[in-house]
């Protein structure tokens, strides 16, 4: 798992509105620094990276999220609109964490049963047999899982094209450092 990036230009005597706009900014920047990656199905280490960058970003703004809210004395539509764009950020941050969540899943799905079914040589303790029907099942398992895992990196990509198009990252990056 990669480590997180360090913050630089945190101000402990700062305002927790200008520290979130620090901080917030440059976990935004570490999700895009799995982006070269993730044309590459194969980059399993680096889809799952990317998905704890992501996961950081959303715990991130979750504990930053007051900063974002304004005072009951504003004008009902300013609060309203701004809580709804953060709720609109957010839910984007969740779904892609969600998608690069069960592509995860199914990674180690697949390297469970793939080690079940051809234990290798090292083993400490050697697995029973395995019938023909049971290998069988592992195999139909293991076909049905990479399907499943196909279709979820395809719709990932998809929606990372579509929030590309979108320009996703520099309205995110304006929305939190305004």
């Amino acid at each position: 798992m990669a480590k997180a990036h360090k913050i630089s230009g945190v101000k402990p005597l700062g305002s927790y509105r200008e520290n979130a706009r620090i901080i917030l900014s440059q976990k935004v920047e570490e999700v895009y620094t799995w982006e070269p990656f993730i044309r590459d199905a194969a980059r399993r280490e680096e889809l799952h990276n990317m998905r704890i960058s992501i996961k950081r970003l959303r715990y991130t703004m979750e504990l930053f999220r007051v900063v974002y809210e304004f005072p009951k004395e504003y004008p009902k539509e300013t609060v309203m609109a701004d809580d709804k764009h953060f709720a609109e950020f957010l839910a984007v941050i969740v779904d892609l964490q969600e998608i690069l969540g069960d592509i995860h899943d199914c990674d180690v799905v697949l390297q469970v049963l793939t080690d079940y079914k051809h234990p290798s040589t090292s083993d400490v303790v050697a697995p029973l047999s395995l019938s023909a029907t049971k290998k069988d099942g592992i195999a139909k398992h293991i076909n049905q899982t990479r399907e499943t895992r196909k279709a979820d990196y395809e719709k990932f990509l998809e929606k990372w094209e579509q929030l590309s198009a979108a320009d996703f990252k520099r309205k995110l990056l304006s929305f939190l450092v305004t």
